[in-house]
């Protein structure tokens, strides 16, 4: 009597994923081909987050608009001076998204390797909310409305205010005074949204 064998299904193919070193490698290289990639097309990188969701690494770029600071405003009229100052910029579009991906998809994918498919690149516009981390996007953002925690002998502090950041110091005025801070590691920031 012959015996009847199923067919075990095959489990499915793991994505690669990139080890450290080539995520190093990765977001070296985009940043080191963002001005040639993006500048034509009147964009720049603001900043990079790379993520790991569900097993495959995500590399967030976040483009925008190159702008000017608006002059710093002091004194008690400051938090006045920033509640009139314009929008930052003019906002990015899904093509300009698109556009990016593809131009730097062009640049970044080597046929020669397996490093495209270790990686999903999603660019995107910095968002209402977006989070602050490097003192260029203090300095980009300045005069608008953000959150900042960090901690402090222990306890977190969570302070709102807008940021005065067009030179020198790194500021935050709250209602209840000004902070100096730095941008560093243990500092959370984010824009609050303004509607």
């Amino acid at each position: 009597m012959a015996s009847s064998q199923k067919a075990r299904p095959k489990a499915p193919k793991k994505p690669p994923t990139l080890s450290a070193k080539e995520l190093q490698d990765l977001l070296d290289k985009i940043v080191s081909v963002a001005p040639s990639a993006l500048g034509p097309l009147g964009l720049e990188l603001l900043s990079l987050e790379p993520a790991l969701e569900n097993g495959r690494r995500i590399i967030r770029v976040f483009i925008d608009h190159p702008v000017s600071s608006p002059p710093l405003a002091t004194g008690a009229n400051a938090a006045l001076a920033f509640s009139e100052t314009t929008p930052l910029g003019s906002r990015v579009t899904i093509d300009e998204c698109v556009a990016v991906s593809r131009k730097l998809s062009e640049t970044l994918d080597d046929p020669a390797t397996e490093l495209s498919a270790g990686y999903i690149l999603e660019v995107s516009s910095p968002g209402l909310d977006h989070r602050l981390a490097t003192e260029k996007e203090f300095r980009r953002f300045h005069g608008r409305l953000a959150k900042i925690k960090w901690p402090v002998d222990g306890k977190l502090m969570v302070l709102k205010g807008r940021l005065a950041t067009a030179d020198g110091p790194l500021r935050l005025i709250t209602p209840t005074g000004e902070i100096t801070f730095e941008a560093n590691a243990d500092l959370k920031a984010a824009l609050i949204p303004e509607i």
